[in-house]
């Protein structure tokens, strides 16, 4: 082979694992974007951050004027009443005024009796309010919009945990079908030498436990088959609850995401201003300080306006006569109210020290999580690395087991021991291929490197 064939083929072979990690990582990608957009607790997440914005929505509509439209009639009879002694003081000066003009052009007046409670009496009109001047209004805007950004991260941490979650049951689905087929190869060459033993005691070369013991091999690798299976559908099951499928959909299969365990990942680790769980706590102490600016707005007054129209008086009339208008401003100032107010002050003063507190404890514990992820992830990379010799070793020496015992230089034990120890660290690479695909993934958690 010439040099430029060596290239071509190398440039070949290096294009080919290129596509192969990107089709794997595109059918990854895929499931998650699934995932992101059908999860019924992220959905949930969302309800969450639709209401928030709905009570934003009501908050603002409180700068707006108020209109109401209010009709009372009223019917009643007895209760108390006020005695209006008319005719016993205008009567006499009456009297006097006729005798002075000759005439009758005063007449007499009867005593009068009015009840307080109005009978026949309509009262209907429409009320206009408005809000000239109150902190507290814009304040709780404020603070329903910083609840939204609050919801919000909940809703991205929440994110966050899916796709881990996702990608590390896709890897044990993986693994569990790496699993099935090892042991299905692992049956064939088992099953391969059972026929073999058989020809062997048929041509009297062997004794009959050499088949008894290739059938038992046969039937604990069988076994370790069926629970491999099993593993593979439980993975399968919980790999689709995550997406909102059905628990028995199919899979796509894309076992090249194990063929990049080996390569190491170099994250920045240094994830302040990523993590979505720093981001939340910065806007509750913000909600805080709108809940401390409320309970100081009792220092201020509120002004509003209100103009009322309608139809007032007796009987169930409108007309000219029952119309008014009726406008005016409503000042209102809470002085004092037995330290209240101020000790909610130092209640929300308290809360903001404790978020700090809170905030500084978290960040501390998110750098210990990134810390001992990347040590988790190196520490489970050297032991895949190391393990790789394990296999191939292994596979070596079973061959050579194979070869010396078809042509009678090994004994049955031998080639058992063989073929089990090539067996298990083929499952044993297996798994530490998925604990490094999982530590990375749990990496990638710690650092918030996902990109949504």
């Amino acid at each position: 082979m010439n040099k430029k064939t060596l290239l071509l083929l190398s440039a070949a072979l290096l294009l080919w694992a290129l596509w192969q990690r990107a089709f794997g990582q595109e059918v990854l990608n895929r499931y998650i974007q699934n995932g992101l957009d059908s999860n019924l607790a992220l959905k949930q997440t969302s309800f969450n951050i639709s209401k928030a914005q709905l009570d934003l929505d009501r908050a603002r509509s409180l700068f707006y004027p108020q209109v109401n439209l209010s009709s009372q009639y009223t019917v009643s009879n007895g209760g108390r009443n006020i005695d209006l002694p008319l005719g016993d003081i205008l009567n006499p000066v009456y009297s006097t005024l006729n005798q002075l003009t000759s005439s009758t052009k005063f007449p007499q007046l009867q005593n009068q009796s009015e009840q307080f409670l109005p009978n026949d009496f309509n009262d209907t009109k429409f009320e206009v309010t408005m809000p000239l001047y109150n902190p507290s209004i814009k304040l709780n805007r404020q603070l329903k919009e910083e609840l939204i950004s609050n919801y919000k991260a909940d809703r991205d941490i929440y994110k966050r945990d899916l796709v881990k979650n996702i990608k590390q049951a896709y890897y044990q689905y993986l693994q569990a079908g790496k699993a099935v087929a090892i042991y299905t190869n692992a049956l064939s060459t088992v099953n391969e030498n059972l026929r073999f033993s058989e020809k062997l005691v048929k041509n009297n070369v062997a004794t009959k436990d050499v088949v008894l013991k290739a059938k038992a091999q046969a039937s604990q690798i069988q076994t370790s088959l069926i629970d491999a299976q099993q593993q593979q559908k439980n993975a399968a099951a919980y790999f689709n609850f995550l997406l909102n499928k059905n628990l028995d959909a199919a899979v796509e299969t894309d076992s090249t995401l194990f063929l990049q365990s080996n390569q190491q990942l170099s994250p920045d680790i240094d994830y302040t201003y990523h993590r979505e769980e720093l981001s939340k706590l910065k806007s509750t102490e913000k909600v805080l300080q709108k809940n401390l600016q409320l309970s100081q707005a009792y220092k201020l007054p509120t002004l509003n306006a209100f103009y009322n129209v309608g139809f007032q008086g007796f009987g169930y009339k409108f007309n000219d006569n029952h119309f008014y208008q009726l406008a005016g401003l409503q000042l209102n100032w809470n002085i004092f109210k037995g330290n209240d107010n101020k000790l909610k002050e130092k209640q929300s003063q308290v809360d903001i020290d404790a978020i700090k507190n809170q905030y500084d404890d978290v960040q501390n514990q998110l750098r210990l999580q990134a810390t001992t992820s990347y040590n988790s992830y190196i520490a489970s990379l050297q032991s895949l690395r190391s393990s790789a010799d394990e296999v191939q070793s292994a596979t070596e020496a079973f061959r050579t087991i194979d070869k010396k015992y078809k042509e009678g230089l090994a004994l049955q034990l031998e080639w058992t021991d063989a073929r089990t120890q090539m067996t298990n660290a083929e499952i044993q690479y297996s798994l530490k291929q998925l604990n490094v695909l999982n530590k990375a993934a749990e990496l990638e958690r710690a650092t918030a490197t996902y990109k949504f």
